[in-house]
């Protein structure tokens, strides 16, 4: 989908729901300019100018980008997009940016006007059969590969294995990689290799997809400390079991030494009950201590200090929505993931 195909659309209902009369001041996407449009909202005697980010798909590793832009221009952007999920709408409003679902639903906050729509039906993209890579065996793959790129440069076999993903699977995965403009071919002493192209560009898109496709199917459940002392010394579960290894706010408390944990997040395969009598948990469905199920091949991906792979604890933040929790992402990125 282009962008003229959501921004149409989308100004088009705006204006079915509202009689508001949008005008596109400019229109140049992909430019390198500030902004994919330009667009005039009036309203009676009530006009209002905005800079548009026009977007096919909403990744919350560009939401720090919206928000700088945002504070440079005054409260002037808005974000347009086909679909955008709820909680990245709740963190656009709490930051006062401006933004419309092409099925009306927005929130628009300007010094001459101030609409709000959220009863308009819409539903997530879905990934048809051309798109395996999106279901969850293929981003247990793409996480092998985006961890040891030259794996691509090894057999089906060992890639699946790596992966933990059916055999038959792989090539359907590399073609679409190919296809997406992921893999190109290269050379190495004379023979063609493949390399992974625009991997920064996958890896916020796996980080996105990991939270809402694979995550939720590993979650165990939700508890909470027995004790106060129990969740103030956490820590020192982190190095007493090697059965656990901790994620999200923990594993960045642990990678970088500048975050304290509000959602304390474990990987394991132990018996769950298991882990409740050792940590000293108990069942709340609105809980703090979050149990989750291992998906990786742990002989390929050696965990740092008791924490999951870097790379997925890097995902989890930067997908969190918490702006702390994107800083310390960053932190993990830069002397981690590269």
């Amino acid at each position: 989908m282009k962008e003229q195909d959501i921004l149409l659309p989308a100004l088009d209902r705006l204006t079915e729901l509202t009689g508001i009369d949008p005008k596109i001041l400019s229109y140049k996407p992909g430019r390198g300019r500030s902004s994919d449009a330009v667009i005039e909202l009036t309203k009676g005697q009530q006009t209002s100018i905005l800079e548009a980010e026009v977007k096919t798909e909403v990744r919350t590793a560009t939401l720090d980008n919206i928000i700088s832009r945002q504070q440079q221009r005054d409260g002037r952007i808005i974000l347009i997009a086909k679909y955008i999920p709820t909680p990245m709408k709740e963190e656009l409003r709490k930051q006062n940016i401006c933004f419309i679902e092409t099925s009306g639903n927005c929130y628009i906050e300007t010094r001459s006007m101030f609409i709000l729509i959220s009863d308009q039906k819409t539903t997530p993209p879905k990934y048809n059969d051309d798109t395996k890579l999106w279901a969850p065996a293929g981003i247990k793959f793409l996480f092998a590969v985006l961890q040891e790129p030259d794996i691509l440069n090894t057999s089906y076999r060992n890639m699946a294995y790596a992966s933990g993903v059916a055999l038959g699977n792989v090539g359907n995965f590399i073609s679409e990689l190919k296809r997406d403009g992921y893999i190109i071919t290269g050379t190495r002493m004379g023979q063609p290799i493949l390399l992974l192209d625009n991997k920064t560009a996958l890896l916020d898109k796996w980080s996105d997809m990991y939270r809402t496709v694979l995550r939720p199917k590993q979650m165990l459940g939700r508890f909470r400390f027995a004790k106060k002392e129990d969740k103030t010394n956490w820590h020192e579960h982190a190095v007493q079991y090697d059965d656990i290894l901790w994620g999200g706010e923990t594993a960045g408390a642990i990678l970088t030494g500048h975050l304290t944990p509000e959602i304390y997040t474990i990987y394991s395969n132990s018996d769950r009950f298991d882990l409740m009598k050792r940590l000293r948990l108990v069942p709340s469905a609105d809980g703090d201590v979050e149990i989750l199920r291992p998906f990786w091949n742990k002989e390929n991906t050696a965990p740092a200090d008791g924490t999951i792979p870097p790379m997925l604890a890097y995902a989890e933040l930067i997908s969190s929505l918490d702006s702390r929790n994107r800083e310390i992402a960053l932190r993990i990125k830069e002397r981690y993931v590269g």
